[in-house]
């Protein structure tokens, strides 16, 4: 796979996070690598500002620490992911159960829209912009729940969903049973059956966590028979 490299524009830190993000996601960065600002700043050829915008971000996420000598990767380890998943699952359960109370037509239009526009991705085999209306449909789910302290929690770990939901998205050999559940999810909330929602719900995001879980075994059994070669 060819990295991708942060293009100018006013927020390039929050770029280079990105990229730098997903790179510790695919264990490319692995857990221990140095991240010198200078070496990263001529790599990517900008200024130290970014670099450290980055840097900060990416420690603030937990998937970097900061030492004497600078920063160094922790990296993500399925323990981390299943803490990440217990805690997603533990707010976004609270959010449908207040989005199933206020949820607005508009928002359940807007819903389906982005729902009609996976199954177009998955028609079309298209990984990464399906993965990106994923993301966008569970931000939709805080925005109806119409708590901003819920929105807050999201908006704090979505970039590492982001590099995750990627990956796992990746697993599926066909996206239109993944784009159906979200389907599903929204009928579930113009419902009036609350404990539908949630197993739903969870069978949704328990689903996403095997997928990750598969991943990172594809990821570690690749790394390890790099070393091994």
């Amino acid at each position: 796979m060819v990295a991708l490299r942060p293009t100018r524009a006013p927020a390039l830190g929050d770029q280079l996070a990105g990229v730098l993000r997903d790179q510790i996601v695919r264990r490319t960065l692995t857990a221990g690598t140095h991240l010198v600002e200078d070496t990263l700043a001529a790599e990517y050829d900008v200024s130290r500002g970014p670099v450290r915008d980055a840097l900060r971000q990416l420690e603030s996420q937990g998937l970097v620490e900061s030492r004497r000598r600078g920063y160094f990767v922790v990296g993500l380890t399925q323990e981390d992911i299943d803490d990440l998943y217990e805690l997603r699952e533990a707010i976004e359960l609270v959010a449908v159960a207040k989005a199933m109370e206020r949820v607005t037509a508009d928002q359940v239009k807007a819903g389906r829209a982005i729902v009609q526009e996976m199954t177009a991705c998955a028609d079309r085999s298209a990984a990464a912009e399906f993965a990106d209306a994923d993301m966008r449909f569970h931000a939709l789910l805080y925005e109806m729940s119409g708590n901003r302290r819920l929105i807050d929690v999201w908006k704090s770990y979505e970039p590492v969903f982001a590099s995750i939901i990627q990956l796992t998205v990746e697993e599926d050999v066909d996206l239109h049973p993944s784009a159906g559940d979200h389907g599903h999810l929204i009928d579930l909330l113009e419902g009036n059956d609350p404990e539908a929602l949630r197993t739903e719900l969870r069978d949704h995001l328990g689903g996403a966590r095997a997928r990750m879980a598969r991943a990172v075994q594809a990821l570690n059994e690749a790394a390890d028979s790099g070393q091994a070669s």
